[in-house]
This record gives C-alpha cells, structure tokens and sequence, in this order.
C-alpha cells in the first residue's frame, strides 16, 4: 500500500492514510467475487462498461459524480452552520454504511474529521488501512476487544480513538482492562446519552453523573472527552412529532454537557466533544449542541453516514423535510443524488404485466422497501423509459425480483434494469467489489467492502 498524506480544507485536520492502489491502477482482485469478469483476468476491472454488458450481472456500482457532489454538499452545509453559530462543527461520517477503505479515503481527503464505526472488529479494518482518527459510536465491553484498542493506543501515539460508556459497570471494565494493559495514555470515553424506548445511554442527569464520577474515579486511566447521543433511530416515527422527539434528544445530550462541566467532571479534554447526528438530523445536532456555554472550546461531530451515497426511498424524503426546517439547508441549495445501483437482466417476461429481474435480496437491501426502478437499457443504450416510475417490485426472493409492470412497458428478455435501493447500508453488505462509474456507465475504479 502507498502511504501518503490526505489534503483538507483545514490543515490541522490532516489525517495520515495508508491508502489503496490509486483509482484505475491494475491491481489484483478476487476473481470469484461477484460483479467483476468472469475470464478470471484477476486485475482491475477499469474501462469496463455496464452498459455493453461488459461485467457479468448482476452488478453493483456508485456514481462517481454523484459521491463527489454528495460528499462536498454536507461539508459545504456543516461549514455554514458553523459559520452562523460561531461553532466548530466537524463530520465523521459513520463507516458502517460502506466498509471501504477506498471511500473512508475519499471522506478524509474531502475534509473529514475522522471516521465513525460500530465495532471493534471495524476499528480493526480501518486501522489496518492507516485512518488515524475512530470514533467507536458504541459500548466497548469484550475483554479480547478492549485489550486490542489499549495495545494499538499504545503501539501508536497518533492514533484517537474514543468509545462510548453509559453505566459504571462499562466503565469499570474498560478501566479494569486498562490496569492489566496500560496504554500509556487515558482512553477516551464519551457519556452516551439515551432516551426511554431508545437504544443505549443514560437516560437521566443523575444517572449520567454517576457514570462520569465512575470515569473521573477511574483518572488516570481513563478520561471523559465528552458526551454523545443518537437520536438517528426517530427517523421511522410517526412524522407529526418527530422533530421535536430528534431535538429533545440531542438537547438532552446538551444539558449532560452542561451539568457535567459545572460539576468539574468534563476531563481536560480540550475541546470537549459533542456528538450526534445520523443520516436525517444532522441540522438539529449542529444546531442544538451550538447552544451550550462551556467552560471551554468544544467540537461538535456529526456523524452522517449514508449521505455520500443517499437513496430515493428512504433519505430523500427525510432530506426534504431538513431543507424545510432550516433556513441555511434552503440558503445552501443544500441536495444529495443517489449514487447506489444494482443492475439486473430481464430474465422472463413470461405473463402480461410482470417481469422477472436477474437480482435478488443476496443483492439488494429490503429492509426499507424494494428497491425502485432507475434506468432501462437495450442493447447498450438507455432508453426513455416513463414506464419505470410506474413499475414496482411486487415480490423478491434469493436472486430474482418479480416487477409488476405497467401496460405498455415493453419490456424484453435481455434489456437491463438498474436498481435504486433504499437504505444503502444493506445494500453495500452484499457486495465484496463495487464499481465506481463515470455518466457513462464506464468503470473508474473498483473499490472493496469488508463487513
């Protein structure tokens, strides 16, 4: 791997990178895996075409265009925020929605501040390709993955990384561990605040100080960076409502910061961390955790994941509703374009009004709905195809989607079909290679995923 060091838009934010093969370069690949040529060539699959059919289907592939624009319109948006409420307002995108080196280099050259991920196993991955700054937006528990993070804080000093706690029986294992393996230096921790019906996290101020004296008592050891808060899984509540149920979570995280520094129990972070904000109230989070006056500069983390690929099902409509709601989002055009496809053959058109498609949940997330339909290709060109916006998948098994089409479609044995799945995290887990394309279907590079 080359080493290199990753330009941003602020030079103190520079992380060091043990990046993958430049896009384009010839480099092996798995040849077994899906998506890439049959031929068994084993080098890189760039200047390939979807479009001729020139990679076996189906195919998974992202919009070049789109991943660059996607990836400037959040930092542009965030800066603005920032600039507005004299803040410092950075992103680390969460990792888990793609598990790419070759994207997590993207977001950091573009001027993220580090990467998010969910498990230490992920840490593990994107250690191994040189990102220098995790947030672990979870509890660190295991006995075997606590000992892991303490050996490689200590095995290299510009390595940050900060986990989550939320009760004193987390915190006494992570400082357990810590005595039996010291780090040579604190390990950071942020208070996790929940709310009732949520996931993890403290769900009182009392509660909270408990947990941070528990951090405090464990000094050396271990230090209290911060406070965090999810309030991401709101997103699928009923619309009237949702909002203010988003905000009260992130003003929760909020009050816990300010209780917390009155009482002296914020470590000497410097600035303190405050993070929150998933794929869909990321506005709230900036703004909101703007709010509180420490005794202190603090840093707020956003922690958006899906916005470098965005999808039409699931986030556009929630992006909708953010423009609404914030003026800057209005002010800044602020807009993603769905960069995710699964292209898939016409296998069958064997009744009136249904066709069958050549892929199937092993290649494409469902969780949030099928997949809609994006683009019609015959004999490697796209066609207008009005058609599609009519058309729905009604049914999908292993690897086939049954599509109900509407009358006139004109469908045929042969022509190709791109996907537009929602949710994309649970796209991107099917896939082991992913071609990133120009407009014109022609592979640019191939990047690897490792769930």
């Amino acid at each position: 791997m080359s080493r290199r060091r990753t330009a941003t838009r602020n030079p103190a934010r520079v992380a060091t990178v043990d990046l993958p093969p430049d896009p384009g370069a010839r480099v092996a690949l798995p040849h077994l895996d899906k998506g890439l040529p049959l031929d068994g060539g084993g080098v890189s699959a760039a200047g390939a075409n979807v479009l001729r059919e020139d990679l076996p289907l189906p195919v998974c592939t992202l919009r070049d265009a789109a991943l660059r624009a996607n990836s400037r319109a959040l930092l542009d948006f965030l800066g603005a925020v920032g600039r507005a409420t004299g803040a410092d307002v950075v992103l680390a995108p969460h990792g888990k929605t793609t598990m790419s080196p070759e994207l997590f280099r993207r977001q950091l050259a573009d001027g993220c501040f580090g990467i998010t991920l969910a498990t230490a196993r992920q840490v593990r991955v994107a250690r191994h390709f040189g990102v220098a700054r995790v947030l672990l937006a979870n509890e660190l528990v295991g006995r075997r993955e606590i000992d892991w993070v303490l050996a490689e804080l200590r095995r290299d000093a510009g390595f940050a990384f900060t986990c989550l706690v939320d009760s004193v029986d987390g915190v006494g294992r992570l400082a357990e561990r810590a005595a039996a393996n010291p780090a040579g230096r604190p390990l950071d921790v942020l208070l996790e605040a929940g709310y009732s019906g949520g996931r993890c996290g403290v769900r009182t101020l009392a509660e909270g100080a408990d947990v941070a004296r528990a951090v405090a008592d464990a000094a050396p050891l271990l230090r209290l960076a911060g406070v965090e808060g999810y309030e991401g899984l709101l997103q699928t509540s009923p619309a009237d409502g949702r909002d203010e149920a988003a905000a009260a979570v992130v003003r929760f995280v909020a009050d816990l910061a300010r209780a917390l520094d009155g009482a002296g129990l914020l470590d000497d972070a410097d600035p303190v961390l405050l993070s929150a904000g998933g794929s869909s109230f990321y506005d709230l989070a900036a703004r909101i955790l703007a709010e509180p006056a420490l005794g202190r500069p603090t840093r707020i983390v956003v922690r958006s994941g899906c916005y470098l690929t965005h999808d039409a099902g699931l986030y556009e409509p929630l992006l909708r509703r953010l423009v609404a709601r914030d003026p800057i989002a209005r002010a800044e055009g602020l807009a993603f374009t769905p960069a995710l496809e699964v292209w898939a053959a016409v296998l069958s058109v064997p009744e009136a009004g249904l066709a069958v498609l050549g892929a199937g949940r092993r290649d494409f997330g469902e969780d949030a709905g099928p997949p809609a339909l994006a683009r019609h290709v015959r004999d490697g060109e796209e066609r207008p195809a009005p058609w599609l916006a009519e058309a729905r998948i009604e049914r999908v098994s292993d690897q086939h989607a049954m599509v109900a089409l509407p009358d006139g479609a004109g469908v045929r044995v042969g022509d190709v079909v791109a996907l537009s799945p929602s949710h994309p995290c649970t796209t991107f887990d099917k896939w082991r290679a992913i071609h990133v394309v120009d407009e014109a279907t022609t592979v640019l590079e191939t990047v690897r995923t490792y769930f």
